[in-house]
Parts: structure tokens; C-alpha cells; sequence
């Protein structure tokens, strides 16, 4: 069993849909191997009718990108940074049709909150068949066994920050994430000064002819914050190209000066409460059209990112801004970003979506 073990980790995490787990004792060495950091992942293994049923767990955060991960599980799984993800990999040593996986036999314990029990919408399958038992050879050869993988999101039921413990048919591993995602704004900030009821796309009255050069124009920093009558230093601008689609986002660092700038009077009342909180406004507009989710923004300050997975860390300022999903061309999706409480609001910091490119606000 050890030379399968230690065989198949490399494999694992190179490609889709393989691996089986190792004792306690092994972390060092799977991590090696992998190239995860140690506090990213646990590994359980459970009798399953008479085999060894493994389980290779690793919490989807940006640092998992940072390991010898394949194109196409990168691929995967990059939808799902940002939204308190976990990664599950069951796998058994023989080659197997099925695996005696059951989504039903797992839950996730946390100090002071409710076990959280998955129902069917916290789960998404990435090889078919994953939520019925279903298993594939292993990519890396019948030798690495047979396996399948899937995403469970815990949403707001868990708190990354804070130690969490997954549990399958009785086995149990925590997670201690070394760099925890920030989740809170932090204290004083308003989380729910936006009336309850968002204004409809697009913006309040007197942006519509703004919105429109923004999307045809100049889309530097600079250029936006003259079109703006903004310093330079509260703007950031990121464009973000895929599939023939470009995404442009427009970000507004929320301090005094902006009353100054080229926005109704309207917006700047809905807005009122941010200043000065180290809140970020964030346009999302596209010509041509776009997906976009705020929950791939992320910020960046002093070597850690802090991403977002919980609706309080954003204000929407256009209905739907949460669960968005996609931008139709020539409308405007609006809302702001709340710092997490780990990020210093005097201190220089980026705002970065989807691993791209980055805004700097110094």
C-alpha cells in the first residue's frame, strides 16, 4: 500500500481525477510531492464494503495554484477560489468502476457553529458520475488505481479563518489555514447602509453618457480619473480578455475626494457611508459582453490575499451585483467591496481579479 500511496500523489494533484490518501505521518512528504502547502490539505482513508476508500481534501484558495497542478485541474478549479471551496478527491487503489462514495456520509464541524451538513446545490461535479460513485481510471495509469473528483462549496456555514474539521463516515481531518481569507469588514464599516431594494440597471441619473466612454475609451488609470475629476490615486482600472470577451472594471478607492468627482448626486448619497472606510466602488462594464462574479476580486497587501466568499463583503448598487454572472453589453453591474479586517486601510494595497492584473492603491 505504501508504494501505491506514494506513487500515486504526484500524479494526484499533475492530473484530474486521481490519488489516494496517506497517514498523518506522510503530510511532509504528499506536500512535497504536490508542492501544496501543508496547511491546504488533509487526507482520510475509511473502509468503504471491504476496500480502502481514500480521500485527498484541499481547500481551492490561490495558493493552491502555487503547486504542480495540472492545465486542466487549474483550469477546474479556478472558478471556485474565492468561494470557500474544497476540492475532493476519492480514489481506491484497484482499477473500479464505482468507488462507494456518498456525498451523504460527509459534514464539516467548526467551534460554535452548527455541523454543516452539504445538500445537493453545495456540490459540483468536475468528473461525471462523481455524486453517484462513479469512478475513472486513473489519467497517470491503471497502476495509480481509480478515482473521481467533485467541489463542495461550504459557503457562509464555515468560517476559513478559524480551524474546521472535515469529517467522512467517521474519519476526521482539520483544516488550520495558514493565510486565512478575509471575511469581515473591518470595525465601523457599514455592511447594510444600501437600502435593501438596489436600483435598477444601469446606474443612478447622469451616468449613463459616462458609462459609455468608459467603455469605448482610454481605459487607463490615469485617463479614467481625469474623464472623472478624480486623483489619480483613489483609481484603478483592470481589463480582462477571454474567449474573444473583454471585461472592463473600473475601481474607485471611496475617501473624501471622491464627492468631487464627476458623479450624480444620487449615487455619491448611496455611497456616503464608504467614505473613508477603505471601501472600494467596483464598475464591471463590457462592450461586447462578459462574464464577471465579484467573488473573483481578491486583495493583495504585504505578501497575503484576502478573497471574498461571503454576500457581506460586498454592497450592491445594481440589483443582482452578487450574482451577476455575466455582463450584457453596454450595462453596468455596481456595488462596493468592503475590506476584510486583516487588510491596514492606510497602508498601500491591490485589489486583483481572477489572477490577473492588478490595481494599485497606494
Amino acid at each position: 500500500m505504501k508504494r501505491i500511496l506514494r506513487q500515486s500523489l504526484l500524479p494526484l494533484f499533475l492530473v484530474l481525477a486521481v490519488g489516494v490518501a496517506v497517514a498523518a505521518s506522510d503530510q511532509a512528504e504528499v506536500a512535497s510531492r504536490t508542492g501544496l502547502a501543508p496547511d491546504l490539505f488533509v487526507t482520510l482513508t475509511v473502509d468503504a464494503g471491504g476496500r480502502e476508500l481514500a480521500l485527498f481534501i484541499v481547500y481551492v484558495d490561490e495558493r493552491a495554484f502555487q503547486s504542480k497542478i495540472s492545465p486542466d485541474l487549474r483550469q477546474s478549479l479556478q472558478p471556485y477560489v474565492g468561494r470557500n471551496a474544497l476540492f475532493i478527491n476519492p480514489t481506491v487503489e484497484e482499477v473500479s468502476p464505482t468507488l462507494s462514495f456518498s456525498p451523504a456520509l460527509f459534514s464539516v464541524e467548526q467551534e460554535g457553529r452548527a455541523t454543516f451538513v452539504p445538500s445537493s446545490s453545495d456540490w459540483v461535479e468536475l468528473s461525471p458520475g462523481f455524486l453517484a460513485g462513479t469512478a475513472v481510471v486513473n489519467p497517470g495509469g491503471a497502476t495509480y488505481g481509480s478515482g473521481s473528483s467533485g467541489i463542495l462549496l461550504l459557503g457562509e456555514g464555515i468560517d476559513p479563518a478559524r480551524p474546521f474539521t472535515v469529517v467522512y463516515a467517521g474519519a476526521k481531518g482539520t483544516f488550520r489555514l495558514a493565510q486565512p481569507t478575509g471575511l469581515s469588514a473591518p470595525a465601523g464599516v457599514p455592511t447594510s447602509t444600501v437600502p435593501p431594494v438596489p436600483v435598477p440597471a444601469p446606474l443612478p441619473e447622469g451616468t449613463d453618457a459616462l458609462s459609455a466612454e468608459l467603455l469605448q475609451g482610454d481605459f487607463s488609470p490615469a485617463s479614467v480619473a481625469a474623464l472623472l475629476h478624480l486623483d489619480p490615486s483613489l483609481v484603478g482600472t483592470i481589463v480582462q480578455t477571454s474567449k474573444g470577451e473583454e471585461l472592463r472594471l473600473l475601481l474607485v478607492r471611496l475617501e473624501e475626494g471622491v464627492r468631487a468627482g464627476a458623479f450624480a448626486p444620487d449615487l455619491l448619497l448611496r455611497i456616503e457611508s464608504y467614505f473613508g472606510t477603505g471601501a472600494v466602488m467596483v464598475w464591471a462594464l463590457s462592450a461586447s459582453g462578459a462574464s464577471f462574479t465579484p467573488f473573483k476580486l481578491y486583495v493583495q497587501q504585504k505578501g497575503t490575499s484576502y478573497v471574498f466568499f461571503l454576500d457581506s463583503s460586498f454592497a450592491e448598487l445594481t440589483e443582482g451585483f452578487r450574482r451577476a454572472g455575466r455582463v450584457a453589453p453596454g450595462e453596468v453591474a455596481a456595488g462596493v467591496l468592503l475590506l476584510p479586517g486583516g487588510v491596514v486601510r492606510t497602508a498601500p494595497f491591490s485589489v486583483f481579479y481572477s489572477g490577473g492584473t492588478g490595481a494599485l492603491f497606494p
